[in-house]
């Protein structure tokens, strides 16, 4: 999606603070201002503007799963029953250790998550022990990804 059609107030400058900042959210605003080419008095300022204007909602951290002790990446489709209502359930999932993410979907099956576990057998106890038991769930599928790389 283009962030130019999101805010016709955003420009280059926002775009520039906006990816460096993603790389490492926290870089001092005269680092920033070095990295950009953009003043510092105007770092301050814009991102400023982009707290105040919602487009920059929080800071956070990205952390090495690995190094956690949880490289196990899957993502699971759920089928519900009928009748379930989805954002109820989006919001049930979402409160389930080790889920990253969690969508509402089009097509045959009603939601998808991102879970990281440490192993198979913690997969397990949240689809087959857990989610599969659920009334509201009618049917799973789980995949498991090889490789992840997150984009910035």
């Amino acid at each position: 999606m283009d962030i130019h059609k999101i805010n016709a107030n955003i420009d280059e400058k926002d775009l520039a603070i906006i990816d460096e900042l993603k790389k490492n959210s926290r870089m001092s605003e005269q680092k920033l201002a070095r990295k950009t080419g953009i003043p510092m008095t105007t770092v301050h300022n814009r991102i400023k503007k982009l707290r105040e204007t919602g487009i920059i909602e929080s800071f956070s951290i990205r952390l090495n799963y690995e190094k956690l002790g949880k490289p196990i990446v899957a993502y699971v489709l759920v089928k519900l029953t009928a009748g379930v209502d989805q954002k109820i359930m989006i919001r049930e999932i979402s409160k389930m250790p080790n889920v990253k993410e969690v969508a509402m979907i089009t097509g045959e099956f009603d939601i998808m998550f991102k879970v990281r576990v440490a192993s198979m057998e913690e997969l397990n106890k949240i689809v087959v022990q857990k989610l599969r038991k659920e009334k509201t769930v009618g049917e799973t599928r789980t995949m498991i990804s090889y490789e992840t790389i997150e984009v910035l």
